[in-house]
C-alpha cells in the first residue's frame, strides 16, 4: 500500500471517530466507529472485519 493510501485511511478513520463521537443516534455511532475500525486495519495491514461492503472489491 502506497504513503498515500495509508494517508487517506488514516484521515477517514479519524473523521469517522469525530462523527461517531458527534452522532446521537446509537446506530449511527456503531457505525461511524465499525468504518473507523475498518480503516485502522487497513492502515495496519489487516482485512477488515466488518466495513458493510466498503472495502469489496
Amino acid at each position: 500500500m502506497s504513503h498515500n493510501e495509508l494517508e487517506y485511511y488514516e484521515r477517514r478513520a479519524e473523521a469517522e471517530i469525530e462523527l461517531a463521537q458527534k452522532a446521537r443516534h446509537q446506530a449511527a455511532v456503531q457505525a461511524h466507529y465499525e468504518l473507523a475500525s475498518a480503516y485502522l486495519d487497513r492502515v495496519h495491514g489487516e482485512t477488515p472485519r466488518s466495513s458493510g461492503g466498503l472495502f469489496d472489491a
